[in-house]
């Protein structure tokens, strides 16, 4: 099952990184001069954005990572069909007289590329929000069978880039959901919340679903290890890509199922560090998703007090929030002027993902404020804001972000369905946001900073580049660690992935 899924080549080394610089600050200053020069010039400034260090991907949906001519790929290996009219995927023994075998090249294939994905699309009698949202129904059949393969297509692509670490996002807790719905039967309530969960807790199959739910994440990442060949004497760098899961749970499907899949994820991470997350996923501007936003909130209100406070469960919450247009909303709906704060303060995001409407929530200037002050990070993805939302340059409050000293970092959304990639990420931040070399540098430590990973960051301060105090006050960061900052490093794996971030800048 081993073979390589990318035709792509790293290279990490500047063109004259043989020539050394004086000290770590005299060679940021080239990088920042070299980034600047290069900003007209598009070949060179991929090639850059490409070999320069990343961090991490900390929003990416598993599905929609992966780029349809891959899913082509897998598609035509299992025999599968396409519809002629809807390019929609049925298995293989679902052909028909309406359905052709996936192609691999002509008319149709380009066809099918562009109905799964954003390549081409023009505006017209679909949006660009309704055409990316499409897109997963239709490949759904391919990717539902290639999980591994999926999970060892992205890290495959973020060693490509210079990417150290991903949290991916895939539906998981599905036999406790299940469990929820049978256990459970009439309407959900924020005051219903205790009796279901001790209903659903001192059912005798709980821990057996749980189990099961558990085998799901370490299957996953066995598997993809297994498709790469990581166990091989010589692992490939895709192995060296540090990989974790986000439990993603749909907040348009049934709340009982909701609530289930909640409860698993956080009793998911008590049994295993693989899986670090969860969030709400789906279209923020459902219909269903807004009716129920305030009952989501409060089921992970719930839940935090639970698990989080007392410290039975190390899982953390990042949140779908602002991802919001009044276009978009239904008529009447106010939703985009309190999803953030309530995401915060009652869902105890400690991340946003998206968070494009802060600018029309009530006061935005004093959430902005307390944004900062939290430290919550917001996952800001340009490809699929301006995709989906038609939101870019001056429009995306990016810029607002980091006046008020929120900390942010780039991430992916769905890649492939985008046609983008983290380094493409970074190039819309270069030309359509206008950041320089150093901004992106903060925004990748950032990145691990908020990592959902175990132990003390490297960084006191990434805003100030104040390291921690165990690694204060001698050699350069990520070069001869002291004693106490070799301590740190050794009980940090935060630290450690962070010092090693540190040494591929250098």
């Amino acid at each position: 099952r081993k073979r390589t899924l990318f035709p792509y080549t790293t290279l990490f080394r500047s063109p004259d990184a043989a020539t050394a610089c004086a000290t770590p600050a005299a060679c940021e200053q080239r990088a920042a001069e070299r980034f600047d020069a290069i900003l007209g010039d598009p070949a060179a400034l991929d090639a850059f954005l490409t070999a320069v260090p990343k961090g991490g991907d900390l929003h990416q949906h598993l599905s929609g990572a992966v780029y349809a001519e891959t899913y082509l790929d897998w598609a035509r290996a299992d025999g599968v069909c396409i519809n002629t009219t809807t390019f929609a995927a049925v298995a293989a023994g679902s052909c028909s007289a309406s359905t052709q075998p996936a192609p691999s090249a002509g008319t149709f294939f380009d066809q099918i590329v562009r109905a799964w994905s954003m390549q081409g699309f023009m505006a017209g009698a679909e949006s660009g929000h309704d055409h990316f949202f499409a897109t997963f129904g239709k490949f759904g059949v391919v990717a539902g069978a290639h999980r591994d393969e999926e999970l060892a297509d992205v890290v495959t692509r973020a060693a490509s880039e210079n990417q150290l670490y991903v949290e991916t996002m895939f539906n998981l807790g599905r036999n406790v959901g299940n469990l929820a719905a049978a256990a459970w039967s009439g309407t959900v309530s924020e005051a219903q919340l205790a009796t279901f969960y001790a209903t659903l807790t001192a059912d005798p199959n709980f821990a057996a679903r749980v189990a099961a739910d558990v085998a799901v994440v370490t299957a996953a990442h066995d598997g993809y290890r297994a498709v790469l060949g990581c166990d091989d004497l010589s692992p490939s760098a895709p192995c060296k890509v540090e990989l974790r899961f986000v439990a993603q749970v749909s907040r348009t499907g049934a709340n009982d199922q909701i609530f289930g899949q909640l409860v698993g994820a956080f009793e998911m991470a008590r049994q295993t560090g693989l899986i670090v997350g969860a969030n709400l996923s789906s279209p923020e501007d459902d219909p269903a998703a807004i009716a129920n936003y305030e009952l989501h909130m409060a089921m992970l209100d719930f839940l935090y007090r639970r698990y989080t406070e007392p410290g039975l469960s190390p899982l953390q919450v990042t949140l779908h929030a602002g991802e919001l247009t009044a276009a978009y909303l239904p008529a009447g709906s106010t939703a985009n002027t309190f999803h953030i704060r309530r995401a915060v303060e009652v869902g105890h995001a400690t991340r946003i993902g998206h968070g494009v409407d802060v600018m029309s929530e009530t006061n935005p200037t004093a959430l902005l404020d307390a944004l900062a002050a939290r430290g919550v990070l917001i996952e800001v993805c340009l490809s699929s804001n301006d995709q989906i939302l038609e939101v870019r340059g001056s429009a995306h409050p990016l810029a607002q972000y980091l006046a008020h000293g929120v900390p942010v970092a780039l991430a992916t959304d769905d890649q492939g369905v985008s046609r983008s990639s983290l380094a493409g990420e970074y190039r819309r931040a270069a030309l359509d946001q206008h950041l320089g070399y150093r901004q992106l540098k903060t925004m990748a430590r950032d990145s691990l900073q908020h990592a959902f990973l175990p132990g003390a960051p490297l960084w006191a301060s990434v805003a100030t580049v104040t390291p921690a105090a165990a690694c204060a006050g001698g050699a350069p960061i990520g070069t001869a660690p002291s004693a106490a900052c070799q301590q740190l490093l050794a009980d940090s794996e935060r630290a450690r992935l962070q010092w090693k971030l540190e040494q591929r800048f250098l």
